[in-house]
């Protein structure tokens, strides 16, 4: 509980206490007037009861003194209720003390006092209070018996004693047991609205990160809005989602996955201000509203220091995590007139940001919203496009460079989409990433491969295909047993199977990764590092991976033999593999130049435009059956026939 929180309970405690003494001080101004008519009837002389109603009148202005200026909260019991019963009780006693006549009158009113402590004394307080009644009024009739005895009557007084002693305990009782039931009442008041405040929360909070939910927040959208109408002023929506925040759940389990997510939820909140409301809507999506800005410009300010809170790692459960963020950023009244139109182009705007790479901001643009359109019919048509044989698989041969033999192929796939026609990996495989629709593809694509394998056989091809894995397979803890029962259920040989991963994949856990890729290859698997180069292998754990092959990544090739510093990096991966009993192969040979210096620094395979783009599975047959021995006279000869 906050300071805030603190102060206004303690303000609003002390307010019923207040309200309590006013209480008693009513119960003390009605007594007044009945005083006042005891001594018109003759009942106590003039002077008590004038002092009488100082005394009344002066312990409930000590009382209001006390109360308001706080002091009472220094007690043990802030409402002070036993000083105020026994300084009502001393008064009592004292007009008690002067009434000539009929004192049970005055008496009577030990049941007002007593009254003081309802809802707060327990029985046993108000037995105590009981008895100090008993008491003054035995020591009042001893005093009596001294000081005025012409006005005591013994046998009366005791019998009035003896009332009160039988009719005191009665009321203390009932008193205690209201006292209890008041308590019990409080309790399930207090547990009744803890519950509900907590499930208000529950409903208005997400219970992860303790950030306002998607109800609150929408909530939150529609009041800022009609503010901004009504005030005209502008407001901005920002959509932000964690890069590649799957993979975390993938590879290290959503436990870990939440405990990121509350660090993502904390370095936001403190990124903005206190007046900026962050939310969570679900998943690693997470939302800003900001109500009060005096520029464009001045949002990209805010953009960059969310995306700059990412910068250091994030350490959980031993693990170092390098996270970035996308952010979409859309304004009213300009990109939309309502919460959900304005969140629509923020989640548009933020799709954008991945698209340009990740890790930045974008703005929306109104020709944003038919890119998004195109990406959600693709999203959906990808969902079916397996049940309705519409993705391919395209081979693309690997050539040896000393005697010009096919090695292998790779298999690619493609989407041959009704509407769009034939669709390259990199248009819906990042989809099928982030939909997780790749692990399905990838059972399918490793399946099919294996039944083209053995219907090649029986036709006398025997060659070898390599498939990419997708970092989600990779990682998927029954890689292992689903591709040994694919193996089973063809019959394809394991030999005749190379698994491509990257280095980035690998590189998440290493250990794991290690474990795993031993599995396959005892199995027989081959294994082979794409795009080598691209991401951060250490040698350490290089040496330890059971590879095969390294290929090198097109990005190296594709200025060979101009740009020096290409030529200098595949030569060093073409000698480091060398080193390590690798084949490396080199991909993206599109001309004689980078054939020829790829052929002088030792590279032993290459696959690319040079020699054959990825061809269907007829095409791919006719050039096995066609050209297959057009490099079997040397490099020189395949140029002619490829090229």
């Amino acid at each position: 509980m906050d300071t805030g929180v603190r102060i206004e309970t303690a303000a609003s405690k002390q307010l019923v206490r207040m309200r309590r003494f006013y209480l008693a001080a009513g119960a003390y101004a009605a007594c007044l007037p009945v005083l006042i008519a005891a001594h018109y009837v003759g009942l106590v002389p003039l002077a008590p009861m004038l002092r009488l109603a100082i005394l009344m009148v002066g312990a409930n202005l000590a009382f209001f003194a006390i109360f308001r200026s706080g002091v009472n909260q220094r007690a043990p019991d802030p409402s002070l209720t036993w000083p105020q019963v026994l300084v009502a009780i001393a008064i009592l006693m004292y007009g008690v003390y002067y009434f000539d006549r009929e004192r049970g009158l005055a008496l009577m009113l030990c049941l007002v006092v007593l009254s003081f402590g309802a809802f707060r004394f327990s029985t046993r307080e108000f037995f105590t209070a009981a008895g100090v009644v008993l008491a003054g009024y035995l020591v009042v009739i001893n005093v009596l018996m001294w000081a005025r005895p012409t006005t005591v009557n013994v046998p009366i007084e005791a019998y009035r004693w003896l009332t009160l002693a039988l009719v005191l305990p009665c009321f203390a009782m009932v008193g205690g047991r209201i006292s209890e039931l008041r308590r019990r009442l409080r309790r399930s008041n207090e547990e009744l609205n803890s519950a509900l405040r907590m499930i208000q929360k529950m409903a208005t909070h997400d219970a992860l990160t303790g950030l306002p939910n998607r109800a609150l927040f929408n909530e939150a959208l529609v009041h800022a809005i009609g503010q901004a109408q009504r005030h005209r002023r502008s407001l901005a929506l920002f959509f932000l989602d964690i890069d590649r925040f799957k993979n975390i759940n993938d590879t290290l389990g959503h436990p870990v996955g939440d405990r990121v997510l509350q660090e993502v939820g904390q370095r936001i909140t403190v990124a903005v201000r206190a007046s900026d409301m962050v939310a969570r809507l679900g998943g690693d999506e997470f939302v800003l509203l900001v109500e009060d800005f005096a520029e464009t410009p001045d949002l990209g300010d805010i953009a960059a220091k969310i995306l700059g809170a990412f910068g250091p790692s994030f350490h959980v459960d031993g693990q170092e995590l390098a996270l970035s963020a996308s952010i979409g950023i859309c304004t009213f009244p300009d990109d939309g007139s309502d919460a959900q139109t304005l969140l629509s182009n923020a989640d548009i705007a933020m799709y954008r940001a991945k698209e340009q790479g990740r890790n930045r901001h974008c703005f929306y643009a109104a020709e944003l919203n038919k890119l998004s359109q195109e990406r959600l019919a693709l999203e959906a048509a990808l969902k079916h496009a397996l049940q309705r044989d519409e993705i391919e698989i395209h081979y693309q041969p690997k050539i040896e460079f000393g005697g010009g033999r096919v090695t292998g192929v790779e298999a690619l796939i493609r989407w041959r989409h009704p509407h769009l026609g034939l669709l390259l990996p990199d248009r819906f495989v990042p989809l099928a990433e982030e939909t997780g629709l790749i692990v399905p593809i990838g059972y399918w694509t490793l399946r099919r491969v294996c039944e083209r394998v053995c219907k090649w056989k029986e036709q006398g091809i025997s060659l070898s295909v390599a498939v990419n894995l997708s970092a989600s397979q990779f990682h998927q803890p029954e890689l292992v047993k689903e591709l040994a029962a694919i193996l089973w259920s063809t019959g394809a040989p394991a030999q005749a199977l190379e698994l491509e991963i990257t280095e980035t994949m690998v590189m998440k856990d290493p250990d794991r990764a290690v474990a795993v890729m031993e599995q396959l290859r005892a199995m027989g698997v081959r294994l082979s590092i794409d795009d080598f180069g691209t991401g951060h292998s250490s040698l350490g754990y290089l040496k330890r991976f059971p590879i095969d092959r390294l290929k090198v990544d097109r990005s190296f090739v594709r200025e060979l033999p101009h740009n020096g510093d290409d030529a200098a990096i595949t030569g060093a991966v073409i000698a480091l593999a060398h080193s390590l009993k690798m084949t490396v192969v080199a991909e993206g040979v599109e001309d004689q130049q980078q054939f020829d210096l790829l052929r002088d620094q030792g590279c032993d395979e290459f696959q690319g435009y040079y020699c054959r783009p990825p061809l269907p599975e007829a095409e791919l047959m006719r050039f096995l059956n066609e050209e297959r021995g057009l490099f079997a006279r040397g490099a020189r000869k395949a140029e002619r026939a490829c090229g």
